[in-house]
């Protein structure tokens, strides 16, 4: 598959269909347009951004660890897979606006705050997820963003997930073990990376 098989459009076009499809698919399993189908899009639309997210996320650290292949490839595609996850996340803000401003679900106040935080980052990064914004903010700073807006957004699925651990283990427990997962692999490849640093430093000038 060539790089313009995947690329920002048509990676964008893709998670829009498959999440519009989720929504229709909740709605129809619910008895059509109610609260219940409004919160299931809401929930699923949620774990599709979240697999969306933690591919995007890992996707460095598994081409640092084991070059070349399916993990070179994707770290290629990294842009078009975070625009995936913002796109599907979006979606997922219009299920759970509708399931709360049409419908009446109540929501925590915390649930608001940290989502709301969180959305500041997603809308951020995709609108900076180009070269023309790299080449405008600078790339310490273009990569300070998204780095801190991926360990936010990460901080806050960890947080919702674990939330649900208690009343449903079998999905709470596996969806934070892939993101423990994906912290892992960043972290072995940030340890990696400073071994090879250290590692030059010590090797003697030739002559």
């Amino acid at each position: 598959m060539t790089r313009a098989a995947f690329s920002p459009p048509i990676a964008i076009g893709l998670a829009t269909l498959v999440a519009l499809t989720i929504v229709a698919g909740a709605f129809l399993a619910n008895g059509g347009w109610t609260t219940e189908g409004a919160a299931a899009a809401a929930r699923l639309t949620a774990r599709a951004s979240f697999l969306w997210f933690v591919t995007a996320w890992s996707a460095s650290a598994l081409a640092r660890l084991w070059p070349g292949g399916w993990r070179t490839w994707l770290l290629r595609r990294r842009r078009s897979v975070g625009l995936a996850f913002a796109a599907t996340h979006t979606i997922h803000l219009a299920a759970l606006l509708t399931a709360i401003l049409l419908f009446g679900r109540t929501t925590h106040s915390v649930t608001v705050i940290g989502g709301g935080i969180g959305y500041v980052f997603v809308f951020a990064m995709a609108i900076t997820s180009n070269d023309a914004s790299v080449r405008r903010l600078g790339p310490r700073r273009w990569h300070l963003l998204h780095a801190t807006g991926g360990y936010v957004i990460a901080g806050i699925f960890a947080f919702s997930y674990l939330g649900r651990v208690p009343h449903n283990p079998a999905l709470g427990v596996p969806m934070l073990s892939l993101l423990g997962l994906a912290a892992l692999l960043r972290i072995l490849a940030w340890s990696s990376n400073r071994r090879r640093g250290r590692s030059a430093q010590l090797q003697p000038l030739s002559r």
